[in-house]
């Protein structure tokens, strides 16, 4: 359960209006219905009488709201403290995918923070749509995210602004044999297809790759025999022969140049994608601030 939730149907008892609570609480009105149904899912009954106008609680409903906002003040106060008493120290928070946590995000602290000054970060990894919402819901400082045409993350562009932060490429690799050819080489063909290591369908990176392989020039004969929703459980395979993965040419940039993999077929061109990061255009301090301010000069 998020604290979010609690402060939306705050909003939402007080204004007896979805559109109205929306737009104080600085969210489309679909995403806001959907923060209160994921409140009313955590808490087991409706909480809205949604057939009457203006909108009622229900019992459920006002039996929750004297306790939401006592425990809006309680949590809140107690950061406050929590905070003051650490001596203003903060965390800054950024949500990211596991790979970029690996491929992207050391690379992205050596350049800001000699600008920005040393800070305290948090990582938080997971799914795109996990942190878009982390960031829409103020759990995240930053959204660290690949972008692609059939990944939009739709986010108000009135309430948050982003940077290119870099590019990268999935790149078809394999394990060598002896000669330092592939052991297993694209194309293929029908009767003997290539054993592919796979992304699971719901991974970013998988919807990358499709959209490539849709535009490539020549037919591919594939044989998924395996998939997996953690980049580096494909690299490992890979490196131990098993099949050709995509990997990002971040992740295994230092094995194509040791001979550890080497690509699948060069005449297979690479699936290229960016690399943004997001974040509120209101920061929520001037340390948060210094640090997209270094994001941009670097």
């Amino acid at each position: 359960m998020d604290l979010k939730w609690l402060e939306d149907f705050i909003a939402l008892a007080r204004e007896r209006s979805f559109s109205r609570a929306a737009e104080q609480r600085h969210v489309t009105q679909p995403q806001f219905s959907r923060r209160i149904r994921a409140l009313e899912l955590w808490v087991g009954a409706d909480l809205v009488n949604r057939a009457g106008m203006p909108l009622a609680l229900t019992a459920a409903g006002e039996e929750l709201l004297p306790v939401a906002r006592r425990a809006v003040v309680s949590l809140t106060d107690t950061r406050a403290r929590i905070r003051h008493a650490q001596g203003g120290l903060d965390w800054v928070t950024l949500a990211t995918g596991r790979t970029l946590s690996r491929t992207a995000v050391p690379g992205w602290l050596a350049r800001v923070k000699p600008i920005a000054g040393d800070f305290r970060l948090r990582l938080l990894t997971g799914s795109i749509a996990e942190g878009a919402t982390l960031l829409e819901q103020g759990g995240a400082d930053f959204l660290l995210s690949f972008t692609h045409p059939r990944l939009p993350l739709m986010l108000d562009e009135q309430r948050f602004e982003a940077v290119t932060f870099g590019t990268d490429e999935l790149v078809a690799v394999s394990a060598p044999r002896a000669d330092g050819k592939p052991r297993h080489a694209l194309p293929g063909t029908a009767k003997k297809p290539v054993p592919v290591l796979g992304y699971a369908t719901a991974l970013a990176l998988s919807q990358i790759l499709q959209d490539g392989l849709s535009r490539s020039p020549r037919e591919l004969h594939l044989h998924v025999v395996t998939e997996s929703d953690f980049a580096e459980s494909l690299h490992e395979q890979a490196l131990q022969g098993v099949g050709v993965a995509w990997l990002p040419r971040g992740l295994v940039g230092n094995d194509l140049r040791d001979g550890r993999l080497v690509q699948a077929d060069g005449r297979q061109p690479p699936v290229r994608f960016e690399i943004r990061l997001y974040r509120p255009r209101q920061p929520r301090n001037e340390q948060v601030q210094r640090i997209w301010a270094a994001s941009l000069a670097t």
